[in-house]
């Protein structure tokens, strides 16, 4: 068996668990660095899709892997069925890999009953929250980094918090050395 097949098993597995796992983070405060340097509507929307890509993992090519090499894989490891199923891999998912699996009962729930669950949102109180008990300063990536949400989000935050006086934005990052325009800087005031 191959390590590509393994792999094929863990990252659906990874998925199934929480796909927040299989983001890259420094990929993403990247692409969300070209998205505030662009300046040309054309190229902002062009950073914002590929933002959106980095950002979000699709099940798809996970689960087209997984079913291509699940069966495989578990055969000669001996793995059986009722071990993915503890690992909440949909009965569906198990019997487009090739597994045996007998008919679910309930609908939207995953082989082990619970529901599915989405990764959740960041409100826009908890990041402005961990913007006010930040110290020192910051740029936008850090608090995407720190208290999660989307660049929108965090942008509307830091907006709002200039807004009610609570943050100041200090201008570009001195002695910036990387790609493109240096990020924007701002501390509480």
């Amino acid at each position: 068996m191959t390590a590509k097949t393994e792999d094929a098993v863990r990252q659906y597995l990874r998925y199934i668990d929480d796909p927040n796992q299989l983001r890259d983070d420094k990929e993403i405060q990247r692409k969300t660095q070209a998205v505030l340097d662009a300046t040309d509507p054309i190229e902002k929307l062009k950073a914002l899709a590929e933002l959106e890509r980095a950002a979000n993992i699709e099940e798809g090519p996970l689960r087209k892997a997984f079913v291509e090499n699940a069966k495989a894989w578990a055969d000669e490891a001996g793995v059986p069925v009722t071990a993915f199923r503890e690992l909440k891999v949909p009965d569906d998912v198990l019997r487009e890999a090739g597994f045996n699996v007998p008919a679910s009962r309930g609908r939207g729930r995953t082989a082990a009953g619970g529901e599915r669950q989405r990764a959740k949102a960041v409100p826009l109180e908890d990041i402005k929250a961990w913007i006010l008990n930040h110290k020192g300063t910051f740029v936008l990536t850090d608090v995407m980094s720190g208290a999660g949400g989307s660049p929108a989000t965090v942008r509307k935050a830091v907006d709002e918090l200039i807004d009610a006086g609570s943050v100041k934005k200090l201008g570009p990052v001195k002695d910036y050395s990387g790609r493109g325009r240096a990020p924007i800087e701002y501390r509480n005031a």
